[in-house]
């Protein structure tokens, strides 16, 4: 069963990146985006983990797909052929994906060459998984987070309070 999720979800992910391209109307282009987000999300469910995708279903789907629709509804895009302009740009963006793939499969010919070595990292001397092994891994990531990571999440906090109030600053006419 999880492989022909796989496979209706992979299949999902295409054909809705693909329509993202070449749907001539932008709002379905939006919504293609948003299922092409959804079906990725599905597909990191099969992994059984939990959080990411919950997280990549709030920021991406919820942020900035949302926010992408706004502003094409807000912009009253007036529809164009793109069948003009696919012609102009076809020889460049195939040079583009040439290069892109013939970098992709070098770089997966040096990853099945290199041997495989053990790598030392400081987090050895904990065993995760014998130490959370009965709860899901929501709850083991709030766990550490909020136990052996507490400076570095306040940190980040602080950091996202500067962003915003900078953005929230940026945005007010007053001086």
């Amino acid at each position: 069963m999880p492989f022909f999720l796989f496979g209706v979800f992979a299949g999902l992910i295409l054909s809705a990146s693909v329509l993202v391209i070449f749907v001539v109307n932008p709002i379905e282009s939006v919504l293609c985006l948003v299922l092409t987000f959804i079906s990725a999300a599905m597909l990191i469910f099969l992994l059984q983990i939990e959080f990411i995708p919950l997280v990549l279903i709030v920021v991406y789907v919820g942020a900035i797909a949302v926010l992408f629709l706004f502003i094409v509804m807000m912009l009253n895009i007036k529809l164009t052929s793109k069948s003009e302009d696919f012609f102009k740009y076809l020889p460049f963006g195939t040079f583009v994906a040439s290069i892109f793939i013939i970098t992709v499969f070098m770089g997966l010919g040096n990853v099945f060459s290199m041997p495989v070595v053990e790598p030392k990292t400081f987090f050895q001397e904990a065993n995760w998984f014998l130490m959370f092994d009965d709860i899901s891994n929501v709850e083991v990531l709030g766990k550490v987070l909020y136990t052996e990571f507490f400076v570095f999440f306040l940190i980040g906090g602080i950091i996202l309070l500067v962003a915003m109030v900078g953005a929230i600053s940026l945005t007010l006419k007053c001086i």
